[in-house]
């Protein structure tokens, strides 16, 4: 009876199984039969926006079809569990493959619409990216058509700065145009079904993006010519006050009077006025040729443009003629007028060449000890240049002063006194400096020979003290004969040693400004030159000591 009783408990057992793997698979197939109605919805939706929430949806569906998986290899396990009656049941044999299919096909199917619904997404941002460009390009288009170009400066200044906010906001818009055509090119690569849709929409962005630049650069255009011609007007009215402005000043000396006194008076009105002029005449010439240039490209405009030029020429020649009016009513006051230019140019030059002899800088390195002397030598040949200026200026000036007592020919007195002490103090700075450069340069040439002697001396010591002493007749005898090579060498160098020596020594009495480091690195070459001699000829000693025992052996 016990063992009926646990037999039949087994089998109830394995009924219970049976029928718990007919439920759940039971179970799993209408779950698969829901998710593939889902799975297979045409529904792409409308827009953009039911679009985004289809997708949504469809992610929770895909994330529930990877959850089942699980499930799915469970009703593996327990197929493999069940007993060989109920396993060979038409209920439990072809069932599992059946659903194994039902849910790859499952699978199949939801990335098929995951990446129609991405597709459909793609389109329906396409558009909507489109269609907020256009507007964009709408809304512009019709500023830029109602915009005209003003007559006033200010008004097109303001113009100019709304241009100005203008071009960011394209270089932003045709970043937008570009991701749409690259989205466009992707979809009409995957043969997305609305391919001419998707054609039709790029092709009409383009296109009207390419008729707004286009006005966009028309417009520009216009307004950068009308500006240059406004501009050539203001250039105008300005240059016109400037030149006025100096032809006053040239009226006002009329009455300053031809001695001294007015000359000298005129010489400070007039000073600056050669540079001023030649400024004036380069601004007249870029006004010509900025002037025919615009004629060129505005011929409506053309004979406004070119009265003005007329006007500021006519106003250049009657400076210039106010000008030669004034040096020829100067009459011999002229001769003094000249003087006193070339005096002040001359001590301009002076002043400047005595900065530049003045200098303190003390070169670091060979080559710059050479460019500075170099440089410094130039400028020696430019005061012997300016010598024969020097002269010329200086007799003019004793024939000016001369036999004369007023406070005017007294103060031109002190000012050429001053050019005498100037011009022979800048040849004792000339001097001076000269004497620093070539003292710096006999150091830095010191210094480049000392570095080579040093490093020779090192090699020296290195061989002096690495040298032994063969254990064969035929190596003792060779290293003899190295030796004395070795030591011959030395006695050559020793004329660098000797020559360096001597260069320093020079230095040191010449009172260089580096004369303890000279001297230093004099006393280290002396002392080292001097030991590797003595060991170079104890070491011959042991060396033949060495090959007479070689010999004995």
């Amino acid at each position: 009876l016990a063992e009926l009783a646990a037999e039949r408990e087994r089998r109830l057992r394995e009924a219970a199984g049976f029928f718990q793997f007919q439920a759940e698979a039971a179970d799993t197939e209408a779950w698969l039969e829901d998710a593939l109605r889902l799975a297979s919805s045409p529904e792409l939706g409308h827009d953009e926006y039911s679009t985004r929430s289809l997708a949504r949806q469809h992610r929770e569906v895909q994330e529930e079809v990877r959850s089942h998986r699980p499930a799915i290899d469970a009703l593996h396990e327990q197929a493999r569990a069940l007993p060989p009656a109920f396993a060979a049941l038409p209920g439990a044999a072809g069932r599992l493959p059946a659903l194994e299919r039902r849910y790859q096909e499952l699978a199949a199917r939801a990335e098929r619409r995951r990446q129609d619904l991405q597709d459909a997404l793609s389109l329906y941002t396409t558009r909507s990216e489109a269609d907020a460009c256009g507007l964009w390009v709408g809304e512009k288009e019709q500023w830029l058509h109602a915009m005209h170009v003003p007559d006033k400066l200010e008004d097109l200044e303001v113009v100019q700065q709304r241009f100005e906010t203008l071009e960011p906001e394209m270089n932003n818009l045709a970043s937008r145009v570009a991701a749409v055509n690259r989205i466009a090119d992707q979809l009409l690569a995957t043969g997305q079904r609305n391919q001419e849709s998707i054609r039709a929409t790029r092709e009409q962005l383009n296109a009207r993006w390419e008729r707004f630049r286009a006005l966009s650069d028309q417009k520009k255009e216009a307004l950068t010519s009308a500006l240059n011609i406004q501009n050539y007007h203001l250039e105008c009215n300005e240059t016109t006050s400037w030149m006025r402005e100096k032809t006053k000043v040239i009226e006002s000396t009329q009455g300053l009077g031809n001695d001294l006194a007015g000359v000298m008076a005129l010489q400070r009105k007039l000073s600056g006025m050669e540079r001023d002029l030649e400024a004036i005449q380069g601004k007249v010439r870029d006004l010509r040729a900025e002037a025919e240039k615009l004629a060129a490209e505005h011929p409506e405009q053309a004979p406004a443009i070119l009265a003005r030029l007329s006007a500021i020429e006519a106003v250049w020649d009657e400076l210039c003629r106010s000008l030669r009016r004034r040096e020829e009513s100067l009459g011999e006051a002229s001769k003094l007028q000249g003087f006193l230019r070339d005096l002040a140019a001359f001590q301009a030059w002076l002043s400047r060449t005595q900065t530049a002899v003045a200098s303190e800088d003390v070169p670091a390195t060979l080559a710059e000890a050479e460019r500075l002397l170099s440089q410094h030598e130039s400028i020696r040949k430019e005061i012997a240049h300016y010598g024969d200026d020097y002269r010329s200026t200086r007799a003019v000036g004793r024939e000016v002063t001369q036999g004369q007592t007023d406070a005017q020919h007294v103060f031109l007195h002190q000012r050429l006194e001053a050019l005498d002490t100037g011009w022979e103090e800048l040849g004792r700075m000339w001097e001076n400096r000269h004497h620093l450069l070539s003292q710096a340069f006999a150091f830095q040439l010191f210094l480049r020979d000392s570095k080579q002697v040093e490093g020779v001396l090192s090699t020296q010591e290195y061989a002096l003290s690495h040298t032994e002493m063969p254990g064969t007749l035929p190596g003792a005898e060779a290293s003899v004969k190295k030796h004395e090579d070795f030591m011959a060498t030395m006695e050559a160098n020793g004329e660098r040693v000797q020559g360096l020596v001597a260069t320093g020594r020079k230095l040191v009495a010449e009172g260089s400004l580096h004369a303890d480091k000279v001297q230093e690195t004099v006393d280290s070459v002396e002392s080292r030159h001097r030991r590797n001699r003595e060991m170079a000829q104890e070491l011959l000693g042991r060396l033949r000591d060495n090959w007479e025992l070689q010999r004995f052996l």
